[in-house]
């Protein structure tokens, strides 16, 4: 059952379970739908394929592990506004924050190395990925991040603007990838999922900064 984490040891180890839980189902669909088209071997806007039908499972797996991303970096991404005045909030953003940039190294790595073989020529020039050297940098970014929220707990000013601009780089390019170029109605769905909670997460902060309003 999963119960309130009462240390960041706890917070972590549940939201890490929860992360190999769904990324071996990511895997596992990726692997029983391997005989199915469901995504295309066409790149967007393409009429020659650019993968070949023994790359389904690899194909697959890439948008899979991405979902798995979102769904777990949505909680972070709802949590952030709450955490200078929560430590509960704090200690679950920070798992799950760390847990989705593991998720997404998965992906990272399906998709730069056993997708496209590490050719960057191909990454670069594909339309398959709409910004390559941005996503790079932000990998790299959320991966800095990851480190300084558990290695330099530090309430300066350049960590909080560094955080809340790598926090709208994530929500921005995980929203535009999935609700506004997925190839899927359940890929467009999940983006949307994602903004909808992270709006409601942002109003209710929002509300409880009004003066008079309670803080717990």
């Amino acid at each position: 059952m999963f119960q309130r984490a009462e240390t960041e040891r706890q917070a972590l180890l549940q939201a890490l379970g929860l992360g190999v839980l769904l990324s071996l189902a990511a895997l596992l669909a990726a692997w029983l739908t391997r005989d199915h088209a469901i995504f295309s071997l066409l790149p967007p806007g393409g009429t020659v394929p650019d993968m070949r039908p023994e790359q389904r499972f690899d194909l697959h797996a890439t948008f899979f592990t991405i979902w798995v991303t979102i769904f777990l970096v949505t909680p972070a991404l709802c949590l952030f506004p709450f955490i200078r005045g929560s430590a509960l909030a704090w200690r679950y953003w920070r798992a799950f924050w760390t847990v989705s940039m593991l998720a997404f190294a998965v992906h990272f790595y399906w998709a730069v190395v056993l997708v496209f073989g590490n050719d960057w020529s191909r990454i670069l020039n594909t339309p398959r990925v709409s910004a390559p050297r941005l996503d790079t940098v932000f990998a790299v970014w959320w991966v800095l991040d990851v480190l300084l929220a558990w290695f330099l707990r530090s309430d300066a000013l350049w960590v909080r603007a560094q955080r809340l601009l790598v926090h709208l780089l994530a929500f921005i390019l995980f929203f535009m990838g999935a609700a506004r170029e997925g190839e899927l109605l359940l890929s467009r769905a999940i983006g949307y999922a994602m903004a909808a909670a992270v709006l409601v997460a942002v109003l209710l902060w929002l509300w409880r900064l009004r003066p008079g309003t309670r803080q717990s």
